[in-house]
């Protein structure tokens, strides 16, 4: 048969015949040489071989060669991938920031340090402002005493949400 020869089990086919039977063009075969399609010898290639290689049937054998092949190729499609979708990403994101869905660091870090001023010193005032409700029910020592405690309840509050951002209080001894 013209464009095909077996030899030692093998059916070669020649380069002209492959890109038919392909529908590849020559250029696209030179370029799987390039990536590592195994070639028997100049203008002739292996069929099962360049099949396999292009992983339109699965390998019965072990071929080391061919294995590495299709596995460098998935990795590089992988990796294609992947970048595309970073490039996708960055490309939102910048919209986004030019669409003015992201507030500036300093703007947040100013608002956030007023917002945090004014809840302190909220805090900080509930402990006159509940000792003067309590005054009247109890005697003035005592409210006091009740103050001050609330007082230092809150402070090792905001203490502690200062350093960890979780408060948890500390159990009384009885």
């Amino acid at each position: 048969m013209d464009g095909f020869r077996e030899e030692e089990g093998r059916v070669l086919i020649t380069s002209n015949r492959l890109c038919n039977f392909l529908e590849v063009t020559d250029k696209t075969l030179t370029n799987w040489k390039r990536q590592g399609c195994p070639q028997h010898s100049r203008g002739w290639w292996d069929l099962q071989q360049v099949i396999k290689w292009r992983g339109v049937i699965q390998s019965g054998s072990d071929d080391p060669v061919a294995k590495k092949s299709v596995n460098l190729q998935q990795k590089k499609l992988v990796a294609e991938v992947a970048y595309k979708e970073a490039q996708a990403e960055l490309t939102r994101i910048k919209t986004d920031i030019a669409d003015g869905k992201y507030i500036e660091k300093e703007i947040v870090e100013d608002e956030l340090s007023r917002f945090f001023m004014v809840f302190k010193k909220s805090a900080m005032s509930l402990s006159r402002k509940l000792a003067n409700v309590v005054g009247g029910y109890v005697e003035p020592i005592e409210a006091r005493r009740v103050e001050q405690e609330l007082n230092d309840t809150i402070n090792d509050a905001l203490e502690q949400m200062s350093v960890d951002g979780v408060y948890s209080a500390k159990k009384k001894k009885k």
